[in-house]
Order: structure tokens, then sequence, then C-alpha cells
């Protein structure tokens, strides 16, 4: 009989499927067509790259924790190595999403600057966060390796709060920031023209927001209310100590939120992505119309 635990990991591993369905979609285009080569696209295409090792990791870890649960627990070398890899999965994913809000960021700010818009830069800024995917979860191997050996349970009373700060609090401090800059920039810019056609018909210049602003400022707000819905719910679950003796079906259950708002946040890509968007549309319609 299917338990409730085993139907909350089922739909998670649908989840993720569809994760990957999107980003193979999204990926295959960049990769294969010459003019969707640019700094943007480029960065999308490594964040949906990520997206495929992300996604595959938890298929597999939700298959081995939900079917082969019993020899997965007794192999413990295994479950640390697993721990490292989901915080450097998660770290890798969301950090991509990351570089692409702070490299819009300084095609904002500094438009002028061709640096920005090279292909080296992308492959720099990319290179960074892949270290940096890398390098933060190494002492969350090396806490539980250290228990492993010392023959304790996996149980690193700061492990949870370490890793609630790498993989949440570090990229939403990121996004926020970048994103903030982007909007004042932005508005800036909108009351500088503003000002230029009022004075110009020879009247005053008056400060309110323009469509474009408001569109801007909700779109990121619904951004980072997607992550935060999404990649809360269990970090900080994690870090208050309260997944210990949680049931398997509630643990899965509060890491169900990630993969949804992962899948909103590539949809939102896309959407946004008009080139890449009117591409994949007339591909459909063209097979369509050969079937």
């Amino acid at each position: 009989m299917i338990d409730a635990a085993h139907i909350v990991e089922i739909t998670a591993i649908v989840v993720e499927s569809i994760n990957l369905i999107l980003a193979a979609i999204y990926l295959l285009p960049i990769i294969f067509n010459p003019r969707f080569h640019n700094v943007n696209n480029l960065l999308t295409a490594n964040l949906c790259l990520l997206t495929l090792i992300t996604a595959t990791y938890w298929i597999i870890d939700y298959i081995l924790h939900g079917f082969f649960a019993a020899s997965f627990r007794n192999i413990v070398l295994l479950r640390v190595f697993f721990q490292y890899w989901e915080t450097l999965v998660n770290c890798l994913a969301l950090y991509g999403f990351v570089t692409i809000s702070v490299n819009r960021c300084f095609a904002v700010v500094y438009p002028q600057k061709r640096f920005f818009k090279k292909l080296s830069w992308c492959f720099i800024s990319a290179g960074i966060q892949w270290m940096l995917g890398f390098i933060l979860p190494i002492p969350v191997f090396v806490g539980t390796y250290m228990v492993y050996i010392q023959g304790n349970p996996l149980l690193v009373p700061w492990l949870g709060p370490y890793i609630f700060f790498v993989v949440l609090v570090i990229p939403a401090v990121v996004f926020v920031i970048s994103n903030g800059i982007i909007y004042f920039t932005v508005r800036a810019s909108s009351r500088r023209v503003h000002t230029i056609t009022e004075n110009s018909s020879g009247n005053f210049s008056i400060e309110r927001l323009s469509s474009r602003d408001i569109r801007l400022l909700k779109h990121m707000v619904f951004v980072f209310i997607v992550y935060l819905t999404g990649w809360s719910p269990i970090y900080i679950a994690a870090a208050a100590g309260l997944t210990r003796g949680m049931p398997d079906w509630l643990y899965y259950l509060l890491e169900l939120p990630a993969g949804v708002s992962f899948m909103i946040l590539l949809l939102d890509l896309l959407w946004y992505n008009h080139e890449v968007r009117q591409y994949l549309k007339e591909k459909f319609v063209r097979w369509l119309h050969i079937q």
C-alpha cells in the first residue's frame, strides 16, 4: 500500500521531471542556434544546465529514500556524500539564478561598458558562481564526515543554520541588492526622461511611477516571493532543528515547494525571453503543421 510519504515523493519526482524537460527545451535552442549566443542567453543556458544537474540529483535522491530507504540508511558514508551533494546542487542552481540578476544589474548600471556584454564576462561570472557552489558546501562535508569517523550519528548542531545561510540567506541578500539597484537605476532614468519631456513643454516636472516602473517592481516582488516561499520551509525547519524525528511525508512535503518554485522561475525566465520564446513557438507550430 502506498503511504503519504510515497505519494509526496512521487509528486516531487514528477515536478523534478518537468523541470528536467523545461530546462532541456530552453537549453537546446540556446546551444545550437548561434543567434542566441549572447551573455544573457548563455547565463540562462548555464542555469538550465544546473537545473538538469539539480533535478537529476533530486530524482535519484527521492528514489533512494523512498524505495530503497533501508539499504540507503545502512550505508552511512553514502549519506555523508549525499548531504554534501544536496547542498552543492542547491547552491549551484540558486546561485546560477542570482548570477543572472547580478549580470542584469551590471548591464543596467553600466550600459556603455562593453566588457559586460562580452562572452568573457559571461564565463567569468559563471565561473565564480560554480566556484562558490563547490566551495561553500565543503564545511557540510567536513562536519558530517568528522562525525562519521567518530562513529556518531550524522547530527551536526551547526549544520542546519549554516546550510540555511549559504542556500537561502546569501542568494536572497544578493538578489534583493542587485534588483534594488536595477529598480532605482531604471526609476532614476525614467524620471530624467520625464523631466526633459515636461520641461520641453513648459510644464513642471511631476515625480510619479511610470507603468514600466510599476511592472518592473511587481515582477521583482513576484520573483522574490516565489523564491522565498519555495525554499524557506525546509531550510527554516532544518535551521530550527525541527527536521529531526520529523515524519518522512512531512519532510518531503516541505521540500516539494522548492521544486515547484524553480519550475515557476524557469517559466518566468522563458516568458520574458521573447526571442527564445518566439523561436520555440514557431518550431512548435511548424511541428504541429507537419503532424
